[in-house]
């Protein structure tokens, strides 16, 4: 979040005597309306030859007054609604920026794991209360030690961004994507079953073996799937999850394998 943000409400203190100036004058003016009104009355009451005429006056009287109300809108509006709604926005700026640096992964932009951990809570429940089935995908670059080793890690970290921008593109909108670590990414994939979920990995795979990435790096990926199941923990589900990237990985670069329950 950016050093120089302040979260106080810089111009509340106007505001709160904006508000009780337009306290005291609406009293001060809701006095002098009732006060001109009791004249008027007795003056028609006690004069009605000259009913039209203090009537004229008395309909002036009343314009003035409103015309005052109406100037003390715009100064209630200008000098403290104002200031409110543009600490409010501030504010809402302020927690969408620290929403940005507690959730996202700062190298990748996607979500990290403390996003995960609220997350998957979350999907379990509704998984045990409205049966919404959803797949984990586990996703290991093959070798990227190596990459790192014989680019650079500047080189490594670029290539991992590029990957990150691939799943993002290409996962549904319902879908979430984490950086899990190094080169380890973790997809949510939600209304599937496993074998969706292993259809998708293999797009996923596909997609990373042909994506033509900077400096000329090629990279494969291991993928396993898990479906969760009503039981699962958090904990249960992840470890499942890699047992399959475990599976996978066994097989050789670039593969993908499934676990069921």
């Amino acid at each position: 979040m950016p050093q120089d943000e302040d979260l106080s409400l810089v111009g509340v203190p106007q505001a709160r005597g904006a508000s009780l100036l337009y306290v005291g004058s609406l009293a001060v003016l809701a006095v002098a309306l009732v006060a001109e009104f009791l004249v008027a009355y007795s003056l028609l009451r006690d004069h009605p030859d000259h009913a039209k005429i203090l009537a004229g006056e008395s309909y002036a009287a009343l314009a003035v007054g409103l015309l005052v109300l109406a100037g003390q809108a715009v100064l209630i509006f200008t000098a403290l609604i104002r200031p409110y709604r543009e600490a409010a926005i501030r504010v809402e700026h302020l927690a969408h920026a620290l929403d940005q640096h507690t959730h996202r992964d700062a190298l990748t932009g996607v979500l990290n794991r403390t996003a995960f951990d609220q997350l998957i809570v979350r999907e379990l429940e509704s998984l045990r209360r409205y049966g919404v089935r959803f797949c984990g995908i586990f996703l290991d670059v093959d070798g990227f030690r190596q990459v790192n080793e014989a680019q650079g890690y500047e080189t490594g970290d670029k290539v991992l961004f590029d990957l990150a921008q691939v799943l993002k593109q290409h996962v549904r909108r319902s879908d979430f994507v984490f950086r899990w670590r190094s080169g380890r990414f973790l997809i949510l994939a939600s209304g599937i079953d496993v074998e969706q979920g292993r259809r998708f990995a293999d797009k996923l795979a596909a997609l990373v073996a042909t994506h033509p990435f900077r400096q000329g790096v090629a990279l494969t990926a291991c993928l396993g799937v898990a479906q969760a199941q009503v039981e699962d923990t958090p904990e249960l589900f992840v470890g499942r999850t890699k047992s399959a990237l475990a599976l996978a990985k066994e097989q050789g670069p670039g593969s993908v394998d499934a676990v069921a329950g």
